[in-house]
């Protein structure tokens, strides 16, 4: 079963906006593909759980370790060298704004979702388990400071 774009687009929709307003970046999304693995392509990890009666998912967003630490600078002008409380942080807060727009966006499609709040996982190839058993699409992202990346995973009940 292959994932719909119209819970991709939102995803990617929601992103670019929040980087360009928030953080004044904007990032260069590359090939989507489709993971046949469950190991992170970043550093740290911030997922959340999107779950309703006409859709159910996961979405996360993967940071390699010198992009966390760049958008810890830019954002809380703190000047941090390791993935520390204050970057995971950060990454569980991305993720929750970025999926919280996704939301929104999904919503006036039709689809009533509930999100759960982030969970935050960190090391070199950490796994990421999304929740349900939908096909999982990841999407890699350029920015000056390196790469980072969105898996989307979708089912929608029969």
């Amino acid at each position: 079963m292959e994932l719909d774009l119209k819970f991709v687009n939102p995803v990617v929709k929601t992103l670019m906006s929040v980087f360009t307003t928030m953080i004044q970046l904007e990032p260069v999304a590359g090939d989507m593909r489709v993971k046949s693995d469950d190991i992170a392509s970043g550093d740290v990890t911030g997922i959340l759980k999107m779950d309703g009666d006409t859709a159910k998912g996961s979405v996360s967003i993967s940071f390699t370790k010198p992009v966390v630490i760049d958008l810890v600078k830019r954002m809380l002008h703190m000047d941090i060298q390791e993935i520390d409380e204050i970057a995971r942080d950060l990454a569980g807060e991305m993720a929750n704004i970025v999926v919280g727009g996704a939301k929104n966006l999904l919503e006036e499609q039709g689809y009533k979702i509930d999100m759960s709040l982030p969970e935050v996982f960190e090391g070199e190839g950490h796994q990421i388990k999304h929740y349900f058993d939908g096909e999982t699409v990841e999407i890699p992202f350029k920015l000056d400071s390196g790469d980072f990346y969105i898996e989307v995973n979708f089912v929608e009940p029969v």
